[in-house]
């Protein structure tokens, strides 16, 4: 019989770097950012990634929600990638299928952080992208998105 356990953390933790003109910073409420720079794993072949977010102090609210949406976008074939609409804050069908999961806020006045955890990893290439659902434009520096990749091993 075989026995998986968590195999801990393969590297440190690095930043989400976004492409296009619709970054984290300065994302408006309800904005979807363009695309994150593309991560290679068909070497790594990384099983899953936990992500921290890390935002700046804004006057957050809470309605029925207060967060961040965070979307990972495969390739089709290696080279292309399925459309992704970014930089609206218009909901966005099409995006739906890449929705991975949500990093809540407090509601309230002051920086902001949270976690997602155990995020599968596709085992090529693929982008990340973040929706704002603060109920507030982020501030225009200081929120950053890190993430870190783990597996399990056989024991």
């Amino acid at each position: 019989m075989t026995t998986l356990k968590q195999a801990g953390y393969f590297t440190t933790e690095a930043a989400l770097a976004f492409n296009g003109t619709k970054k984290l910073n300065s994302c408006g409420d309800n904005e979807y950012t363009d695309l994150s720079d593309e991560i290679d794993n068909s070497t790594n072949l990384y099983e899953l990634a936990d992500l921290r977010a890390v935002i700046a102090s804004k006057a957050f609210t809470l309605p029925a929600d207060c967060g961040i949406e965070i979307y990972l976008i495969p390739t089709e074939d290696g080279t292309t990638y399925p459309t992704w609409v970014g930089n609206i804050s218009a909901d966005t069908v099409s995006n739906n299928q890449f929705y991975v999961g949500y990093i809540p806020f407090t509601g309230a006045t002051g920086a902001q952080a949270g976690v997602l955890l155990d995020v599968a990893l596709p085992s090529g290439k693929y982008k990340w992208a973040v929706r704002n659902r603060g109920n507030v434009a982020l501030e225009t520096s200081g929120n950053t998105i890190y993430w870190r990749p783990h597996s399990h091993q056989s024991v």
